[in-house]
């Protein structure tokens, strides 16, 4: 199964960006003039009020995999990467990002005194590497004009390293965090070290950073006494009155202890947060007047997602956009982010984050794909650019046309991947027998959000001895961009039919009891479809040649009968092939309604008789399909 994971752990030449590629003594530019500075209950950049819509973007200095810890996605955003998530903050607007927690490596892990990917490796001491990836993401908020909201640790989420590690590191319990002083010493360290860190792209001390608009103590810390965070709050001010200190204790109605060292008090609000159902605009309301007038609220996050009972696939447009216009007018919040949106892979297509309290939704993709039409991400993202727009008094554009995507390198089957255009809705993918064209249109609106982590097109019309150059072109509602860049010769070796399980288009046959699933990905490793059979169902595909081998994956609860494969010439005859098998036990997700369960992935890989054109499928226990491929000549 190497072709399937290749996509996965294959690495690709970094496009740096033209700052990064800069003479080093260059200053970056930045948009900035001044901190964002409190006056009562309002924010301002100078003389001019300051209010944002904006986004939670946690992998902007995480590795993405937050459930399963696959080892080969446990890797820090490249340059690329961040850009393109600047590039998409930028079109909608979105002049605040919310980073999310800064890890902690845990006692245990990691081998043989080599360096985890967490900034923070363990009490005082502080990764390089990590903190240059931050570096990019200030360099690039203060070029993009979007200012940072930074989280030093978590309680919530401290599965990542939080703390828990920072009590784990000196062998005492998670609650005393807030109480011991060698604990409370060793979370000042690295508030210390963030601080006076001097950005290797800028220049600029932390502290002195226009970019960043507030700290915050950390994620969810919803069991932080009074006390400590007075004691933190006074902390930070000293050594950085510059900037804002945001508080961290979430839960709605709750509640406020007005500290003179704190400058934002913030919500969080989620369905399940709100357990009666009310509208969160009267919630709101009440958190207004609970401040009366003393600080700014922002809303940290809020995750609009579709639970059937407060938001409805019906529902959840308008209501999100009856509370846009209420943050609008109502000039006491100071601004709101949503959780969470994702960028473009390097290796093509986006990165992925389940949300786990609810079954179909995960991390918003700009500018909103078909795929994700469950949780209505097209009209959602609509509605939030235009709000992040009025609060700022300032008309809505036009989404910008797309910059030429990046097409991929391709071997000797055409299965292509690029790197994706911010705002880019979908794709043509053009060939030519000649680098100089004529080019024709090999496929016409290729989403790039409808495969996740391996490659996003096959063509399946090019046959075997044939010589192709293959390019990208990236549309959206206001336009198409320049081609990609060219790449090939292909000489085809052979075609593969590639089926995600979307829907059942590409199968000649099915049984009636298959059925479509892409509930709570991350339990599949964020693969995004999946067919579900059972005992006695069965699925055929038919392809134009003559197969040579078969690929396939399946994933499968417990000791489940395995999956069977059979080849034909003509439908009638079949013979049973004998596949390889590759096992992974997947490990259980962290919380909410996806604990404890797991799955084993299994990857088949089956040569096929000459002459035979037909693949079967057969199930004989419950097990769920998640890709398959034919390579045919």
């Amino acid at each position: 199964m190497k072709r399937v994971f290749f996509f996965l752990v294959s690495s690709v030449l970094l496009t740096l960006p033209n700052w990064c590629r800069a003479d080093p003594a260059a200053k970056p530019t930045s948009r900035f003039e001044h901190f964002i500075a409190r006056q009562g209950n309002k924010l301002f950049d100078g003389p001019r009020p300051f209010r944002f819509i904006g986004a939670n973007m946690p992998g902007l200095v995480l590795p993405y995999d937050y459930t399963l810890r696959l080892p080969e996605r446990m890797v820090m955003p490249d340059a690329w990467e961040q850009e393109d998530a600047f590039k998409t903050l930028d079109q909608m607007n979105f002049r605040v990002v919310r980073l999310w927690n800064l890890a902690i490596r845990g006692p245990e892990e990691g081998t043989q005194g080599q360096p985890t990917w967490h900034p923070v490796q363990g009490p005082g001491v502080f990764n390089e590497e990590s903190f240059r990836s931050i570096d990019r993401v200030l360099a690039l908020a203060n070029r993009y004009g979007v200012r940072v909201i930074f989280d030093f640790t978590a309680e919530a989420g401290d599965y990542l390293g939080g703390i828990g590690t920072y009590a784990a590191h000196r062998g005492k319990k998670r609650g005393e965090f807030w109480t011991d002083p060698q604990l409370k010493a060793d979370y000042q360290a690295t508030v210390r070290y963030v601080l006076n860190r001097r950005n290797t792209i800028t220049g600029a001390a932390y502290k002195d950073d226009k970019a960043i608009l507030a700290w915050q103590f950390g994620n969810e810390m919803y069991s932080a006494p009074v006390e400590w965070l007075a004691e933190m709050a006074a902390f930070l001010k000293r050594l950085d009155p510059n900037h804002l200190v945001a508080e961290t204790r979430h839960r709605p109605r709750t509640g406020f202890e007005i500290d003179p060292n704190i400058d934002l008090y913030t919500r969080h609000y989620y369905a399940n947060y709100l357990r009666e159902g009310p509208d969160w605009v009267d919630v709101f309301r009440e958190e207004v007047a609970a401040l009366g007038g003393q600080r700014p609220l922002f809303i940290g996050e809020f995750g609009p997602y579709v639970d059937g009972k407060v938001f409805t696939h019906d529902n959840v447009v308008g209501k999100v956009r009856d509370l846009m216009e209420y943050v609008e007018k109502e000039d006491a919040i100071c601004g709101a982010l949503l959780w969470s949106m994702y960028f473009h892979h390097r290796n093509g297509g986006f990165y992925w984050h389940q949300i786990f309290t609810y079954p179909s939704v995960w991390s918003y993709h700009w500018p909103g794909f078909p795929s994700s039409d469950v949780q209505r991400e097209r009209e959602l993202l609509a509605v939030l650019r235009e709000a992040a727009f009025r609060i700022q008094g300032l008309a809505v554009p036009p989404v910008p046309v797309p910059e030429a995507p990046e097409l991929l390198p391709c071997g000797e089957v055409p299965l292509l991947s690029w790197r994706g255009a911010a705002g880019a809705a979908s794709y043509d993918v053009q060939r030519a027998a000649s680098s100089q064209g004529p080019w024709s249109t090999a496929a016409r609106e290729v989403s790039d959000a409808d495969v996740a982590y391996r490659p996003l097109w096959s063509d399946t019309a090019a046959r075997a001895g044939e010589t192709w150059f293959y390019r990208v072109v990236a549309r959206n509602t206001s336009g198409v961009s320049e081609p990609s860049n060219t790449v090939g010769p292909i000489r085809v070796k052979e075609v593969c039919l590639v089926d995600e399980l979307q829907d059942f288009s590409l199968a000649r046959e099915k049984s009636e009891g298959l059925t479509l699933n892409n509930d709570y990905n991350g339990v599949y490793a964020e693969y995004l479809f999946r067919a579900r059979g059972t005992d006695g169902d069965w699925i055929r595909y038919q392809v134009p040649g003559s197969i040579r081998l078969i690929q396939v994956v399946a994933f499968y609860v417990a000791d489940a009968a395995e999956l069977t494969f059979q080849a034909s010439s003509d439908g009638n005859r079949w013979v049973e092939l004998a596949p390889s098998r590759r096992e992974r036990q997947l490990a259980s997700p962290p919380g909410g309604p996806g604990r404890n369960q797991r799955r084993t992935l299994v990857e088949y890989t089956a040569e096929v008789p000459s002459s035979c054109c037909q693949l079967r499928i057969r199930w004989h226990s419950a097990a769920e399909l998640d890709r398959v491929e034919v390579y045919h000549r």
